[in-house]
Formats: structure tokens, C-alpha cells, sequence
């Protein structure tokens, strides 16, 4: 199925244009994980999925955060059916385009659902677009009211601030943890209490299904923004090294 594939800085556009003007938007990823929680039981077989590595890492990593966090445990058909509804439903989907064998399967995937997003991305530049796209980034966030939900958000609040604010003028109004999947009755009470026009979320999974939530249910400008939270913090791109033996990195900063 062929989808039309958005630029960097057209991804970046359509969220300007949004949040200029007060329209609902959603902008999800769907990478490695986000698949296999989809093809659980359809495309997958219980024992194909969880002897998959993917499952694996989710159900036995102990780490709280990074490459190595899933956020969920498999199986897990509710987050199945919720990911199903929320990726339909979003307006903006990143899948990994130049990353063959993994997008190649989200393909399979969503083939097989008959998911047909009207735009995509390359779900890598996530994690540049903050260097590569910079002044449209900063026109993001230029006086906007922004909540941050991930398991991190104070840190991402922290570093933003020190780093931005006093260039670019806007306002954390809300700082949401979220670890795992059942969090998210939690989050999308509070997150429906907050004031804001902007939300960046990290989550994984969890992004991908409220993301669209937000979107649809707040009329707010929603942002997965996934690995590339950490560049917020860092300045540097997140896994870099990881990231230039999957695709070449000077291509990925140019697209």
C-alpha cells in the first residue's frame, strides 16, 4: 500500500498550522513495538510473538527508561485493539521508512488491518528534527502552553526552560509521568485537567493510543515524540551510534 510520505519539515508545518489555529492534531509513531502489539494473535501467532526478542525485552527488562523500556507486557490484547483504534485514528503516522526489515513488517501489518494513514514519516527524525528542522521546532514551542508527558517530564521541563524559555516565551503548564501502559486511565485524567496547546509525549505505546485521544477528545495538538524527548535534554542526538548503523545519519538530518 503506498502512503503519501511527509518531509520533516512538513510534518513540522502541518503542526504549526494547527496549532496556529486552534485545530485538533495528532502525530504518533508506530516503530518495532507498536507492531508487535498490533499483530498480536492476527499476524502473529501467541508463540510466534512471544518468542519474539521484542517480547522478551518487554516482559523481562527491568530498565525504567531508554531503548531498552517498553512500557507494556505482552500478551496484551486490550493495548492490541486500543493501538489498532488510536493508529487509525491518527492523523500523522512515523513508521521506519528507510529502516527496511521493520518497516517492511509495519507495512505487513497494517496491510493486513487495512490501515491506510493519508500522511507518513520517517519515525527516526524524531530524534534530529530539533537540530535539523531548529527554527520550525522553536516555532513549536514559541509561546505555546505545553504539557509533557512521559516518565521524565520533570527533567524535559527542567532542561527546556533553562535552555529555551527565555528565547522562546512558553509555559510548561503540565508535567505527567507515565511508565506503563496502565497508567493511562491516570494520565488521560490528568492531562484532561491541564491547560495547554501543545503535548509532547514519550510513551511508546501508550503515546501512540493517547496521542489521538488528545487530538480528538481535547482538540489539542498532540506530538509523539518518542527517543527524541532525551535530545530535548541532552542536545545530543539519542543513540547515535545505534542510530547510524540503521540508517545513514547525514541523510536522515536532510530529510
Amino acid at each position: 500500500m503506498a502512503y503519501q510520505e511527509l518531509t520533516t519539515g512538513q510534518v513540522l508545518d502541518r503542526i504549526l498550522y494547527s496549532l496556529d489555529r486552534r485545530l485538533p492534531l495528532s502525530v504518533v509513531s508506530v516503530g518495532v513495538t507498536e507492531t508487535h502489539v498490533l499483530a498480536q494473535y492476527e499476524v502473529y501467532s501467541e508463540e510466534q510473538f512471544m518468542n519474539h526478542p521484542e517480547a522478551h525485552v518487554a516482559n523481562y527488562s527491568k530498565v525504567t527508561r531508554g531503548h531498552q523500556h517498553r512500557g507494556i507486557t505482552f500478551p496484551n490484547i486490550e493495548a492490541r485493539d486500543a493501538t489498532l483504534e488510536a493508529v487509525e485514528n491518527a492523523d500523522i503516522v512515523g513508521i521506519n521508512i528507510r529502516v527496511s526489515r521493520s518497516g517492511e513488517f509495519t507495512r505487513k501489518v497494517f496491510d493486513f488491518y487495512g490501515i491506510a494513514p493519508q500522511f507518513v514519516f520517517e519515525a527516526y527524525t524524531r530524534r534530529v528534527m530539533m537540530i535539523s528542522r531548529q527554527q520550525k521546532f522553536h516555532d513549536m514551542l514559541k509561546n505555546r502552553k505545553i504539557a509533557i508527558v512521559c516518565g521524565y517530564a520533570d527533567e524535559v521541563k527542567k532542561a527546556l526552560e533553562n535552555q529555551l524559555q527565555a528565547t522562546l516565551n512558553f509555559q510548561i503548564t503540565g508535567m505527567i509521568k507515565i511508565e506503563r501502559y496502565e497508567d493511562i486511565p491516570r494520565v488521560k485524567q490528568e492531562i484532561s485537567a491541564c491547560e495547554f496547546d501543545l503535548c509532547l509525549l514519550a510513551a511508546g505505546t501508550s503515546a501512540v493510543i493517547l496521542a489521538p485521544y488528545i487530538a480528538r477528545e481535547l482538540g489539542k495538538v498532540a506530538f509523539d515524540l518518542g527517543q527524541g524527548m532525551e535530545t530535548l535534554i541532552t542536545g545530543q542526538i539519542e543513540g547515535e551510534e545505534w542510530l547510524s548503523t540503521q540508517v545513514e545519519l547525514a541523510k536522515l538530518l536532510e530529510m
